[in-house]
């Protein structure tokens, strides 16, 4: 890192990684709030990974769903880059996790400890029949058409869904009642709100 005039938080030589556009390249210009300081221990390759993926799991899950131990959270495309985050951070705060991924995937959601009748397909809607006795208070959605209606259909009165996908957004008036409806982008968090969350 190397600071510019005004810059408080880093020195010359700092070890950092965080949100920045245009981070494939050689030299990029940044506000110091989208950085963090690198653990000692973390290479490279580990600090370039997290960024993104966990800010995206912590605004959903912590910022936006407030989840709290014991709830039941759903995650879909839990074996991509933002699912594992999300089922790491959401067990981590105490909630049991429920979780959808393309069948050859599923070792994946097994190795971050769910167990199989948590895991369901990504393929089709049957995880609607699979976990609709389970009460779910948060799904974290990155899928679109009937997979949202299934997801929807999931969530009783004080239910939160978190639409990260954006590709289909629902209107106010055609999400149930009681259930709190929220696209979300870590574009939308001003620097000092990705500050916080680093």
């Amino acid at each position: 890192v190397r600071p510019i005039t005004g810059a408080e938080l880093w020195r010359p030589g700092d070890r950092v990684m965080g949100m920045v556009a245009g981070g494939f390249a050689p030299s990029v210009v940044v506000d110091e709030r989208q950085l963090t300081a690198v653990p000692a221990d973390w290479s490279w390759e580990t600090a370039g990974s997290v960024p993104l993926v966990f800010l995206t799991a912590y605004r959903a899950l912590v910022e936006l769903a407030d989840v709290r131990p014991g709830e039941k959270v759903l995650v879909h495309a839990g074996a991509g880059g933002v699912g594992m985050a999300a089922i790491q951070l959401a067990r981590h705060l105490g909630a049991e996790v429920f979780a959808t991924a393309s069948e050859p995937k599923w070792p994946v959601l097994r190795e971050l400890g769910l167990p199989d009748d948590h895991i369901a397909s990504s393929r089709d809607t049957g995880f609607a029949d699979r976990f609709s006795a389970v009460g779910l208070d948060v799904v974290l959605n990155a899928l679109s058409g009937e997979f949202v209606d299934a997801s929807l259909q999931l969530l009783g009165p004080g239910g939160r869904f978190l639409e990260m996908g954006k590709t289909d957004l629902r209107p106010a008036d055609t999400v149930p009642d009681g259930i709190r409806y929220e696209p979300f982008d870590l574009g939308w968090v001003d620097h000092d709100g990705i500050r916080r969350m680093l």
